[in-house]
């Protein structure tokens, strides 16, 4: 796909959409410097028959305004897709752990996708609908799987379970020995409820969602290019697995963007709490730089949030700032696109007058001016279609570890929920925010394949599981000379669910050089802390700080080149750190700064485009003046504002979203 980012709405077309209706959308898209329009439905059905007419009018349209289009084939809407509701039969739905259809999985992917007249029927639909637009011009890529979802008990699948139980563990004797069960074939397994034994069934079943998953796409991918082969794919997961700890949609960004070209992402961050978690900048960054990696450096955001949810519920609504805030952090991040859901609001469903860009009666909305507004920024400097994040520190995203946490918590969600891992992430994001250190993403598949280049400091916020593979390659990172910033758990687990015998560090122990005799209640600075009791065993063990108590709470040990930094408790887990400044400021003091070409008072993102290096200054405080420091020479080549030289510092004034410019440093 070509470096020009894509720009553009989604427009939900309705059966009876005029010639001169659909000309007046495509002709608004383009005022607002769009070049990308997503087309869903794929077809309407008339009589239980496929009928494309409304979408080769809608792609004819397109092309005489100068658009590219994206075709949606599947979605959340199977009636509208694939499976019209003439044929359904009963058979063809998800089921419940009792064998109950699930008809109403959160509105969510209730056809069973392992079905095997379910694959034909999407296998012929699919097939036709690629051969209906695949020669037009103005067809720009396919859209496979929007906001991927499967989860079922059925036969296919649970087949499908057990011969990747067979895969994994060779021998029905391996498997009952980490699931503490007694088969004597693969076929006898079942979902059984009484798994109090061991947590293997829950994260192998975990594991499998999202092989299974990370297969259907592939083999809907693999229709797509045999039908097909001058087009790129794209499928599309909501939000990023980085922000969200909900794991009911079997996802994982990794297993599917290997399967596609392109990597798209649902990013609405107004949902009061449902999605993200908190609208502020460091989570709607995490998210990006989740999505980022995931892709290989190839995303795109294939629905931003463009307004309240409906003409009742309003609490959602989005400014134009905001359009401009969540477009410009993406960007830097290295997103390759923005596509809004959607174009105007909806006419019709619960969603009612919800979303859209335009008002009812298709006239501009005031977020439309932003939209404007940022397609001018493209056109005036095509550089920054082509941008990557400059990081040199990142924290580790395991899925395995989630699956544990939520296995361990099966009995206790109600009392403690399950989400430990999302909110060590988010302690270290919002922690980093506020020092202006960027942060990369990373998972342990990366790391085992060297995926460490360029990143001097790795945290690991909450690293319940560690295998050998890994703690090798961490030791590794360490001897070359990287900076790991570890806190309790870590490496406490094996990846079969059981207990490491040296505590704390499983496989990595050899870097404590401590034993953990107990967990106890105590205090730093006054404030409370779960804190592992360690008994140090070596001298090359340096405590750095101490509990109010006298307790060893930071440990340092050397590696090669490289140093590892402990924190004998769950530091980053309370809230986003409400309760644990101290803690926070403490251990933070102890890592190595960061050079950044660019330091500031205020939240910034760096990146570097063919030609030059980028900041962007996000003054969502709106202070009158942002301080910055660099001595390279800089120009400021959007927003408000006045960049001034002061007293020998770069001073920003009155200035909400900047960007700044300058030339690469020679070599």
């Amino acid at each position: 796909m070509k470096k020009e980012f894509l720009h553009g709405a989604v427009l939900l077309l309705e059966e009876d959409e005029t010639r001169k209706g659909v000309e007046r959308k495509c002709d608004g898209m383009r005022r607002l410097g769009m070049n990308t329009a997503v087309l869903w439905p794929p077809c309407f059905y008339k009589n239980g028959k496929r009928d494309y007419s409304v979408q080769k009018m809608v792609l004819d349209c397109a092309e005489k305004a100068g658009l590219k289009v994206i075709v949606e084939l599947t979605g959340q809407v199977s009636n509208l897709e694939y499976l019209p509701d003439c044929d359904w039969k009963d058979e063809y739905a998800v089921l419940n752990p009792d064998g109950t259809p699930a008809r109403m999985q959160n509105g969510l992917g209730e056809t069973n996708y392992n079905h095997p007249e379910v694959k034909r029927i999407l296998h012929r639909f699919l097939t036709e609908t690629l051969e209906t637009f695949r020669n037009h011009p103005a067809l720009l890529a396919w859209d496979v799987w929007n906001e991927t979802h499967f989860k079922s008990y059925d036969s296919f699948t649970m087949k499908e379970f057990r011969q990747w139980l067979e895969r994994k563990y060779g021998t029905i004797e391996r498997l009952n020995t980490v699931w503490k069960k007694s088969y004597t074939a693969f076929d006898q397994i079942r979902m059984d409820p009484i798994t109090w034994a061991s947590i293997g069934p829950d994260c192998d079943w975990e594991e499998f969602r999202t092989d299974n998953l990370a297969a259907i796409a592939a083999e809907w991918t693999r229709i797509v290019r045999e039908t097909d082969p001058d087009h790129p794919v794209i499928a599309d997961n909501v939000m990023s697995n980085a922000v969200w700890s909900e794991f009911d949609r079997g996802t994982d960004d990794w297993k599917l963007a290997e399967q596609i070209d392109l990597l798209g992402l649902s990013f609405y961050p107004k949902t009061g709490g449902r999605l993200l978690k908190v609208n502020e900048s460091w989570l709607r960054r995490l998210t990006f730089a989740g999505a980022f990696s995931a892709g290989n450096g190839k995303f795109l955001i294939s629905e931003m949030q463009s307004h309240c949810y409906s003409e009742i519920f309003t609490a959602e609504r989005v400014a134009p700032d905001e359009l401009l805030d969540w477009n410009l952090e993406a960007l830097f991040e290295g997103s390759q696109g923005t596509v809004y859901w959607k174009w105007e609001p909806f006419k019709a469903g619960f969603q009612l007058g919800g979303r859209g860009l335009v008002l009812a009666d298709g006239s501009f909305s005031k977020r439309a001016a932003a939209v404007a507004e940022f397609s001018r920024l493209l056109a005036d400097y095509p550089d920054l279609a082509s941008l990557t994040p400059a990081k040199r520190a990142a924290l580790l995203y395991d899925r395995t570890s989630n699956f544990t946490v939520k296995a361990i918590n099966n009995r206790i969600r109600g009392i403690i929920g399950d989400d430990q891992c999302a909110q060590a992430r988010f302690g270290v994001a919002m922690s980093a925010a506020e020092r202006n250190l960027p942060l990369a993403v990373r998972t342990p598949d990366q790391i085992r394949r060297g995926g460490l280049d360029g990143i001097s400091l790795l945290f690991l916020p909450c690293q319940l599981v560690m295998d050998p593979p890994l703690a090798e390659e961490l030791i590794r990172f360490l001897e070359a000379g990287g900076t790991i910033a570890a806190n309790w758990p870590c490496g406490d687990i094996s990846s079969d669910g059981r207990l490491a015998e040296d505590l704390p560090g499983g496989p990595l122990a050899s870097l404590f050089h401590a034993r953990q005799t107990d967990n106890l209640q105590d205090t730093f600075h006054g404030e409370p802390v779960e804190i592992q009791k360690l008994e140090l065993l070596s001298s090359e063990t340096e405590v750095l700080l101490r509990s109010d108590s006298g307790l060893p709470l930071v440990l340092k040990t050397r590696r090669g080149k490289g140093v590892f930094l402990y924190f004998a408790s769950a530091l980053w887990i309370d809230r986003f750190l409400h309760n644990r400044r101290a803690c926070a400021d403490a251990f933070w003091s102890l890592l190595p700064a960061d050079s950044a070409p660019v330091k500031a008072d205020v939240p910034i993102l760096c990146a570097s485009g063919e030609e030059y290096d980028y900041v962007l200054v996000n003054n969502i405080e709106q202070r009158p003046e942002c301080v910055l420091e660099t001595d390279r020479e800089t120009e400021q080549i959007f927003g408000a504002g006045t960049l001034l030289t002061k007293n020998g510092q770069r001073i920003l004034a009155g200035a909400r979203h900047a960007i700044l410019r300058m030339r690469k440093e020679s070599k």
